[in-house]
């Protein structure tokens, strides 16, 4: 429990830095981004064994999810933040219950890294993330800490985009869908997000 209050303590640390030295500098090219996600996390395999330390699910289980991440935006295109996220992972219908006393809850930690290669009004973009997760579950496999993995992919549609070009970065919305890897299980969570 140390090292994760130590590494969630040095995230914030960290996009403090970052924000900070944004409003310092007089670059353009390189500008401080808040982004923000919700989204649903479908339950695809185990590939864990049983005897294995993490998140082994014995029945169909699925998440939601909700991350924050901290960063910088680079010449518009690039993105490379520090982010937070929460996992609630429980059967489908403990979910639209709401009912968080069930489930098992997943806090992780990760650097997120996004690239949109067109200056367009609606752009793909295409990233990935590197972390670790932390399951609290009261059985044989939680409280264990393992990598978190992602890939993703979606569409960013830059709803004030006659902005775009102005000295600070335009807000818009996205869409996404991963694949993700963490506890020894794979999900392919679906998000919609805000970057400003």
């Amino acid at each position: 429990m140390k090292i994760i209050r130590l590494f969630l303590a040095l995230v914030f640390v960290v996009a403090a830095v970052q924000g900070y030295a944004q409003f310092r500098q007089d670059r353009h090219d390189v500008e401080y981004m808040f982004k923000a996600e919700l989204g649903y996390m479908p339950f695809i395999s185990n590939l864990g064994r049983e005897g294995d330390f993490g998140y082994i699910i014995n029945d169909l289980r699925h998440g939601i999810g909700v991350n924050i991440i901290n960063g910088v935006n680079i010449k518009q295109d690039f993105f490379l933040g520090l982010g937070l996220g929460y996992n609630f992972i429980a059967t489908p219908a403990q979910i639209g219950d709401l009912n968080f006393g069930d489930g098992w809850h997943c806090p992780m930690a990760f650097v997120d890294f996004d690239f949109r290669p067109l200056d367009e009004e609606w752009a793909p973009m295409f990233g990935t993330r590197l972390g670790a997760s932390y399951l609290m579950a009261d059985n044989a496999y939680g409280n264990t800490l393992k990598p978190y993995v992602e890939i993703y992919t979606g569409v960013n549609w830059f709803f004030r985009h006659e902005v775009r070009n102005m000295e600070r970065n335009y807000m818009s919305l996205f869409i996404e869908m991963a694949f993700n890897y963490t506890q020894q299980t794979c999900f392919l969570p679906v998000r919609v997000g805000i970057r400003f």
